[in-house]
């Protein structure tokens, strides 16, 4: 699932920008895949939030924002395994549904996307911010653990953004 699809993925579910799953290719997997942490399977949501794209995109040609647009969609590919997702939600948000991943998991793939998106911060002046957080047994719907994601991306934003902010 991970792999960034080809000339080959199905348009209806995927980001033709990115290259990357998108919102309804997430939408659908994303409540199958929280049921895992059900069956003792742990379940990470990490929600990326590109900080300040519309405006960087008004005033970029459409080849630039292509470019930056796909070069995202590879590295977050990159950061994912094939038993996991990752989508773009919208225009400024992605996420990655992390399947046998506990929050430390989750921790180590934010560091490790935060580092990947080093040269992209310097190439373009954007900035990233992260929320991460992981099912819980007293969570009985999807919503919940997305909720949880939102809050801990609403958290790193309110101190600055371009950050990772977690979920307890």
């Amino acid at each position: 699932m991970a792999d960034v699809p080809d000339s080959e993925g199905h348009p209806l579910l995927t980001d033709e920008e990115t290259g990357l799953p998108n919102k309804l290719h997430f939408s659908t997997v994303f409540d199958f895949l929280f049921a895992f942490g059900a069956r003792g399977i742990p379940v990470t949501l990490i929600l990326l939030e590109v900080e300040g794209f519309p405006g960087w995109r008004s005033e970029r040609d459409p080849p630039e924002v292509r470019r930056v647009c796909r070069w995202l969609g590879e590295l977050l590919s990159s950061c994912v395994r094939r038993s996991d997702l990752a989508a773009r939600l919208g225009d400024t948000r992605f996420g990655l549904i992390l399947v046998d991943c506990n929050l430390a998991g989750g921790r180590l793939v934010a560091d490790r996307l935060d580092l990947l998106l080093d040269p992209v911060r310097e190439a373009t002046g954007l900035r990233f911010s992260l929320g991460v957080a992981a099912y819980q047994d007293e969570m009985a719907r999807s919503g919940e653990l997305m909720g949880g994601a939102e809050s801990a991306l609403r958290s790193a934003r309110s101190l600055g953004g371009d950050r990772a902010g977690f979920h307890r």
